[in-house]
């Protein structure tokens, strides 16, 4: 495989000339004064942020158009934002016991559309995100909550059954919906709401122009003070290196959410007028297995598959040594991480003495089987990842050599993190996901048994994977309070997932953003998945 880091006259004039062919939209030209274009790589389609399943992308728009409770700065610290401080025991807004919360709003707080916000809006979202009819992505934290009141208008008063260590991060990633437009709604999971919201956040939605361009206009009326911009884009370019092409040119001020791919770092650091950021992020790149398909059931394939792959390699080839190497879920500098995780290494040969102690022979066809199932897969993504076509090649040579076949079918953004993922329709995934309640090591919805979306529930179980003594360990780690116990719990279930690898841990992500100088108030925040998470105090020059 040859990689280049040249573009030819035909890629920047392509790059070029995709503002004049953006359809019948608003979308201004690049540079235009007061407007801000972030420039992504995956398209977001689903804007209700209690159900959407791209995150990061779809991230994006909600921080853009919805508000939390409070938010995390890049420092690790909570401030407030629709709440009117942080609740703790020291103001009373947390009992001694850690069970009743009793959260203070701001005040004078209005939807997009002019109607107050009040304690009957968030009440409401805990009423939808705890109804079982609505296919929420994550119910964490939540669903620990025994009832709640509200006193008056601007107070909410919840109570716990039992203890929830990262209950605070659980109301940092649940954004506030608004009930005078979806309480009446049929099914919210179909709701026009979900196409068109409408929320407290910095920047009202205006438009959606599919397969090009997300259009945002400011709030004037936003509590925490007026935008900056006059307009704020995000356009979605699915290819990485047309988007760099157009961050050249300025057609793009801001490259985020996958990065710039780290073959292009060094020339994207001398650019004039830009700036290169490294941006530490709670993502880690995995090979999702679908552990309901027969190829995967037994963990000696996933073990083997684990082996066969030269992830070193791989870090090196496409990503020139940029992201950290993990065996974990985690980052390797989170608290958290399980230093003592033995890495399998990169070993084709015992990854074949594996799969034939297993019982997965050499076919006619030179492809391993066993009771009749060839261990033949394919593998998705998002087509157009220049970074990841990349990897999924030299995973596709790796497997080769122990005689396993796997077929890339990569499709767009919207459709393979749709249904494709979410019923557990793929064979395996090259797919880079966060802890939902990250900063905390909690990783309940994406790793128990009872949060399998395919099989009928909720939640983010993608790999169908089902172990009752993980099941167990992430009851007891959201339980315990003591981080020193807690850093024991998590420890086991990550040498657990280890060995049981139902998904493979590759890298955690470092982003290469890259920023122009135009550009003010933008900061990279390792605790987002994005990094728009400010985009009130944006500014361009």
């Amino acid at each position: 495989m040859t990689m280049t880091a040249a573009f030819g006259r035909r890629q920047l004039l392509a790059g070029g000339a995709a503002l004049a062919t953006l359809g019948t939209g608003r979308m201004a030209a690049a540079g235009a004064a007061g407007q801000c274009v972030l420039g992504v790589t995956q398209e977001a389609v689903n804007f209700n942020p209690l159900l959407y399943v791209n995150t990061g992308v779809e991230t994006s728009v909600e921080y853009i158009v919805f508000d939390a409770l409070w938010q995390i700065a890049p420092d690790g610290r909570f401030f407030p934002n629709l709440a009117a401080e942080i609740p703790t025991q020291a103001n009373g807004g947390i009992s001694a016991d850690g069970r009743t919360w009793t959260i203070r709003l701001r005040r004078g707080v209005t939807w997009h559309d002019g109607t107050p916000f009040t304690a009957a809006d968030v009440a409401f979202t805990l009423e939808t995100i705890l109804n079982p009819k609505v296919t929420v992505r994550s119910r964490n934290g939540h669903d620990h909550v025994a009832k709640f009141t509200t006193p008056d208008d601007g107070t909410i008063r919840i109570e716990l059954r039992d203890d929830f260590a990262p209950y605070m991060v659980s109301w940092q990633k649940t954004s506030v919906i608004p009930r005078h437009i979806l309480a009446g709604v049929p099914d919210i999971n179909t709701a026009p709401f979900n196409t068109a919201p409408i929320g407290t956040g910095p920047f009202r939605f205006r438009e959606r122009v599919a397969g090009s361009y997300i259009g945002f206009e400011p709030n004037p009326h936003y509590h925490l003070g007026a935008p900056k911009l006059t307009s704020l884009i995000q356009k979605y370019v699915p290819d990485q290196q047309t988007l760099y092409a157009q961050f050249q040119t300025g057609e793009v001020d801001i490259y985020d959410l996958q990065g710039i791919p780290p073959l292009l770092y060094s020339r994207a650091s001398k650019l004039p007028g830009s700036r290169v950021l490294l941006s530490p992020s709670p993502f880690v790149e995995f090979i999702y297995f679908n552990c309901g398909k027969p190829q995967f059931s037994d963990k000696a394939v996933r073990k083997a598959i684990y082996m066969a792959i030269d992830r070193k390699g791989w870090i090196d080839a496409v990503y020139y040594g940029v992201p950290q190497p993990t065996l974990s879920y985690l980052p390797p500098n989170h608290w958290a991480y399980n230093r003592n995780l033995k890495d399998p290494g990169f070993d084709p040969r015992q990854a074949a003495a594996m799969l034939d102690a297993a019982g997965w022979r050499v076919a006619a066809d030179g492809v391993r089987a066993k009771d009749g199932v060839r261990l033949a897969f394919t593998m998705s993504t998002t087509a157009g990842n220049k970074s990841r076509e990349q990897a999924q090649q030299l995973v596709q040579q790796n497997l080769k050599k122990i005689n396993v076949e796997m077929t890339i079918r990569n499709m767009p953004a919207s459709v393979v993190w749709g249904d494709y993922t979410v019923k557990s329709e793929f064979d395996t995934l090259m797919v880079g996901w966060d802890p939902l309640l990250y900063p905390d090591p909690d990783y309940t919805d994406r790793i128990a048994s009872s949060l399998i979306p395919a099989r009928g529930g909720s939640g983010s179980n993608y790999v169908q994977y089902q172990n009752p003594e993980i099941d167990a360990l992430c009851a007891k780690g959201t339980a315990t309070i003591d981080q020193a116990e807690r850093k024991q719990i998590y420890d086991r279930i990550q040498e657990i997932l280890l060995d049981d690898l139902p998904f493979a841990p590759i890298f955690a992500y470092e982003l290469v953003v890259g920023v122009k100088d135009r550009v003010h108030g933008y900061e990279v925040n390792p605790y987002t998945p994005i990094n728009s998470w400010n985009t009130g105090t944006w500014s361009v020059s």
